[in-house]
């Protein structure tokens, strides 16, 4: 695998940031419980993971890229479910910890180390389905992953993905104690800044200070227009809806969605030539680096839906 493949600064940082967290083993960075034996169980399984966004599209014989998915279960329940898989992250030891289970389940993977803003690895139209979980929160420009995917993606594809909700993620760490300040206006580009960037499970303390960006919620959904995805999902939600004390991330949650979660599809081969094969090539420079002048990362407390 090569050394580097994060295409700025802020990919190279929040890089090192991963695979410091992946050698702590949290749970972010592998695969949580155990699906069924049963292939209806592991459709069960897999539907929970994707919020139910695919559960009408059959798998068997799909193309599948699981985008940033180094941490979940996904990729290997689409590979199990019949889908030619393709699994991409940045980090190394994710990579290799779904490896290690997958050869231990006997499945079948590709696997490619790169930054989510750079499949130029991979071929124009290349995939049936993408799935992209919580990760666009990392990178500062969200529209250059949305347009990779739109060009891997074959037409007639799907594309899911989430990320922090915007609104929602200026508001952790802020309370003062009446109620919440946000960290940053939504209008601002800056990242979100972070108080205490320490990501603590009982045992295992990490200290992690990953960039992270609020993505706008109409940023994202006229990225997908402009590389000519269709949307036609939308869903706002919370992992917890029961509250919690003051003040906490659960009660802010309560009052504000935790997460987005968009579905786009690909209609036609609009913009990738007549035939939708486009060349392989580098995706456009990132914008110029600036060091952020604080640090972010999502609440240490939240589960990814695995």
């Amino acid at each position: 695998m090569p050394n580097r493949v994060a295409v700025d600064e802020v990919a190279a940082h929040n890089e090192r940031m991963w695979e410091r967290l992946a050698k702590a083993g949290i749970p972010y960075t592998r695969p949580q419980g155990t699906p069924p034996r049963t292939t209806a169980g592991k459709r069960r399984f897999l539907d929970r993971i994707t919020n139910g966004t695919l559960e009408d599209i059959e798998l068997e014989g799909r193309r599948v890229l699981s985008l940033a998915g180094g941490g979940g279960w996904d990729a290997i329940l689409f590979a199990e479910l019949g889908a030619a898989t393709t699994l991409v992250d940045i980090s190394r030891r994710q990579l290799a910890t779904v490896r290690r289970l997958a050869r231990s389940r006997g499945t079948e993977l590709d696997y490619l180390r790169t930054d989510m803003r750079d499949l130029s690895a991979l071929g124009t139209g290349e995939f049936d389905i993408v799935f992209h979980q919580h990760s666009l929160v990392f990178v500062p420009d969200a529209a250059r992953v949305i347009v990779e995917v739109a060009r891997v993606l074959a037409v007639d594809g799907v594309y899911v993905f989430s990320t922090m909700h915007p609104v929602t993620f200026l508001f952790y760490e802020s309370w003062t104690g009446s109620g919440w300040r946000p960290k940053k206006t939504y209008f601002s580009d800056r990242p979100v800044p972070v108080l205490q960037p320490i990501w603590d499970f009982g045992r295992v303390r990490v200290h992690a200070p990953t960039y992270e960006y609020a993505h706008r919620t109409a940023d994202l959904v006229n990225a997908c227009a402009k590389a000519g995805l269709v949307v036609d999902g939308l869903w706002e939600w919370s992992p917890h809806y029961e509250g919690g004390p003051a003040g906490s991330d659960d009660a802010l949650e309560q009052q504000l969605p935790a997460f987005i979660q968009i579905r786009a599809r690909k209609t036609s081969s609009w913009g990738f030539g007549a035939n939708g094969s486009r060349p392989r090539t580098d995706p456009p420079a990132p914008p110029p680096f600036v060091r952020p002048p604080g640090y972010s990362r999502p609440s240490p407390r939240r589960i990814r839906a695995r």
